[in-house]
């Protein structure tokens, strides 16, 4: 076994837990999960957060690489708990935010960072089980050795400014911008709500004056959780759903009536909101989106990024080939970007400061990860795809039967005939998006999903009828002509619809078109960029300059 981390974390094997989803989890980690989750939901039924931005477990495509907390020791229960929690998505956004930055949860915290996955995750845990309050960064067993205190792995829980998370401590929500944590002590069953600059924010507390203050438990670390006060975490979680379910709270940061005097009663507009709507018991959320946006700045209403419904112009096709053409392009210059780069790093290394060679090799590293994601990114994110296809047939399902959410008090206001028109509505939508994320799901990889993506774009736009192209060159006149000096297309042509036609006429495979980008790129750059770029074209691919005749061919890419 692996010696202790930081001095006080004594590695487990990931055999510890279970590979999913606990089989027989202790009964208070089953109430406690099922108090989040009813949380969640609530937040989801209020119309603060859209049903898509939270997954729910089992996290079957998407675990929680159990390398990390077994690295730290953490306990089971913990561990238990967060594989049966819902989390934030990369789809996460809220409908209005009064609080935090990144979306408010608790007292100006955040929702819990999303531990599922296996890419990149590293300072995630750190953070998670480690750091929540963003105290001591300078323990990071993952940074830099001089970037670390030198004692960092002989501070012990009583330093002044050592380790504080237990490993039978579970964090259950980010700081957001100073704000608050909320911290679960699995050995006691209590529940702390704690600010990063100090004190309770738990409400009991708050609002008896005096005992959220630091309580004497003799602690000499200044982080030490034990100083503040906690209570049992079934009645925390049950209070504040009370809280938001009896709107004594709003979702978003809204914690209760501002003055009287007050020129922004946000509370009061979205209290008497949600009332006028049917809230508790016939509540139409149909009703509330319709009035909340018609109300305009009193709720601080901004147009969601809704997915276009219109029907796509004839013409469309065109426009998607040349976004796929454009997008190769893109991908063509990093090339030509990362070339450059290694070739000040491989000839005028030595002429740059440390910081800025170093800076410049964590960038060449980026870029191609990116262009070539490794194993456990690709994974991670086709796992993602599929949580989302699950949801969306899901929710389409439940529409259309009017089950799940949609025959809970989250609509107990609106009638059969309202949900039927809804599913009609969404329908296309929703079929488009789950016949794309089907397809997304099937490839392999990142080049074959471009030659996927290429070949559709082609296939569409062949079809494109003749008066069609005639519209398009019509809305294409204004801006591309023969007044508009130095203009450029991809391909060189000076013209988008030329450039399409192009690659239709010759019949151009991803290869061939790839290779007519780089001989593009190479008669005209960017003009900021003529001469500038260290690389060369080498029959249609994009290598390294020469260097005093010589051709370092490794450096291709």
């Amino acid at each position: 076994m692996s010696p202790s981390l930081l001095g006080v974390y004594t590695p487990v094997d990931p055999s510890t837990y279970s590979p999913i989803y606990p089989a027989n989890p202790h009964p208070r980690i089953q109430e406690i999960a099922s108090l989040i989750t009813e949380l969640d939901n609530l937040f989801i039924d209020m119309r603060y957060l859209p049903a898509s931005s939270i997954s729910f477990p089992p996290h079957k495509h998407l675990p929680l690489n159990l390398t990390q907390p077994a690295r730290y020791g953490v306990s089971k229960e913990v561990v238990d708990l967060w594989q049966m929690i819902p989390y934030a998505n990369e789809h996460f956004e809220t409908n209005w935010n009064f609080g935090s930055d990144a979306g408010e949860f608790l007292k100006w915290g955040e929702f819990l960072d999303d531990l599922r996955g296996s890419w990149d995750m590293n300072n995630t845990w750190f953070q998670t089980i480690v750091n929540p309050f963003y105290g001591i960064e300078e323990l990071d067993p993952d940074l830099a050795p001089e970037s670390r205190a030198e004692d960092a792995d002989e501070r012990d829980w009583d330093h002044e400014r050592g380790p504080y998370m237990r490993p039978w401590y579970a964090t259950l929500s980010n700081v957001g911008n100073h704000g608050s944590v909320m911290v679960l002590d699995t050995k006691t069953w209590e529940m702390w709500l704690i600010d990063q600059m100090g004190g309770s924010t738990d409400p009991v507390f708050q609002e008896k004056p005096g005992e959220h203050t630091l309580e004497n438990h003799g602690c000499t670390n200044v982080f030490d959780l034990r100083q503040y006060p906690s209570r049992p975490a079934v009645e925390f979680l049950k209070d504040i759903i009370g809280r938001f379910r009896t709107l004594e709270w709003i979702p978003g940061g809204l914690y209760g009536p501002e003055p009287e005097d007050s020129d922004d009663p946000r509370y009061n507009n979205y209290k008497l909101l949600y009332e006028e709507c049917g809230w508790p018991d016939k509540f139409n959320p149909l009703l509330f989106d319709k009035l909340r946006a018609a109300g305009g700045d009193k709720y601080d209403f901004r147009e969601p990024d809704h997915e276009d419904t219109s029907v796509p112009k004839a013409y469309e096709p065109l426009n998607q080939l040349y976004q796929v053409m454009a997008t190769e392009r893109a991908f063509i210059q990093i090339q030509i970007d990362i070339v450059d780069a290694k070739y000040r790093l491989a000839y005028e290394a030595d002429q740059l400061p440390d910081y800025d060679r170093r800076r410049l090799e964590v960038w060449v590293e980026m870029q191609q990860e990116g262009d070539e994601p490794p194993a456990e990114r690709w994974s991670d994110d086709q796992a993602r795809l599929k949580i989302e296809l699950d949801f969306r047939m899901s929710e389409l399902e439940a529409l259309q039967t009017q089950t799940g959410r949609y025959l809970g008090p989250g609509w107990a206001g609106v009638s059969g005939e309202e949900l039927r028109d809804l599913y009609n509505d969404r329908k296309p939508v929703e079929e488009r998006r789950i016949s794309e994320l089907e397809s997304l799901i099937r490839d392999q990889d990142e080049q074959s999903r471009s030659q996927r993506r290429y070949m559709e774009a082609k296939l569409a736009a062949s079809t494109v009828p003749e008066d069609a192209w005639r519209a398009l060159a019509e809305e294409h006149k204004e801006w591309e002509n023969d007044a508009w000096e130095g203009r450029w297309s991809i391909l060189g042509s000076g013209t988008i619809l030329v450039d399409v036609k192009r690659v239709l006429d010759e019949d151009m495979d991803l290869e061939k078109l790839r290779k007519e980008l780089v001989y593009a790129l190479e008669k005209s750059e960017y003009p900021n960029w003529t001469g500038q770029r260290k690389w060369r074209n080498k029959e249609g691919v994009v290598a390294m300059a020469e260097v005093d005749g010589m051709r370092p061919d490794h450096a291709e890419l």
